[in-house]
């Protein structure tokens, strides 16, 4: 399965995500392959940090460019050998976004709320829409980040304004799962380990990763309906159309 952890905002730990979705999988016995998108290759620096430290399981990682199209190909070495391929990216580079995203199972795109405001680009829901023209199988869950120090209130707030963007996107499902930052997940990531290698002091973070794994399991296997899938695919067509036309002009 491939996995992509896509989003604009570094505030929405999609590299953290990443990283201990990644450990996850590999301390459940099976191969990963963990691939850099970003343009400050986060991944890549954190697994320089993590053969330092000698951390087990050790992490097998890779620079998206060094991929090729090979994850386009479901026969190729990368899509055969690794049995998940979890995927950062940060769409700085449209081209290693996209690529990712064709091949993806599926995309997790997590957003932050923040002081009443979401931080997602308007751009975000048209351009996950589009992808759909190369990709009708792919799958979008989209993972609320809050802050540790929310109330109740605001919780609820920024879980019906998310529910409201998801509406935006066609087929796109929003996540049980509210994932907590951690004011500690910046220094794990910077010793080159992940919240399984480390006694946390806030121990429902492990359990949010789990729990979001599962959930990402179970939207590989969720039905699309046809008509979302359809419906995604007339909008991309129509604002490919009119935006070349004014182009023209």
């Amino acid at each position: 399965m491939i996995i992509t952890i896509f989003s604009e905002d570094e505030s929405a730990k999609r590299s953290i995500l990443a990283i201990n979705l990644a450990t996850l999988c590999a301390r459940n016995h099976r191969k990963v392959l963990l691939a850099d998108a970003t343009a400050s290759k986060n991944t890549v620096e954190w697994s320089k940090r993590r053969n330092i430290a000698d951390a087990k399981p050790k992490a097998a990682v890779r620079d998206i460019k060094s991929l090729g199209p090979e994850l386009e190909n479901p026969t190729s070495y990368f899509r055969t050998h690794y049995q998940d391929i979890i995927i950062d990216a940060d769409g700085v580079n449209a081209w290693n976004a996209d690529a990712a995203m064709v091949a993806t199972d599926v995309l997790v795109v997590p957003i932050r709320f923040y002081q009443g405001d979401l931080k997602a680009p308007k751009s975000l829901a048209q351009r996950i829409e589009s992808l759909r023209f190369y990709n009708p199988a792919l799958r979008i869950l989209i993972v609320d980040i809050l802050t540790l120090s929310a109330c109740s209130d605001a919780e609820q707030l920024a879980f019906e304004v998310i529910r409201t963007f998801a509406k935006k996107i066609p087929g796109a499902m929003v996540s049980d799962v509210v994932v907590q930052e951690r004011i500690d997940d910046q220094r794990i990531f910077d010793q080159g380990l992940s919240i399984f290698d480390v006694n946390p002091p806030h121990k429902r973070a492990i359990a949010e990763i789990k729990d979001l794994h599962q959930e990402i399991l179970s939207a590989q296997d969720m039905r699309l309906k046809t008509a979302d899938v359809q419906h995604s695919i007339m909008h991309a067509i129509a604002r490919w159309t009119h935006e070349k036309a004014d182009g023209m002009r």
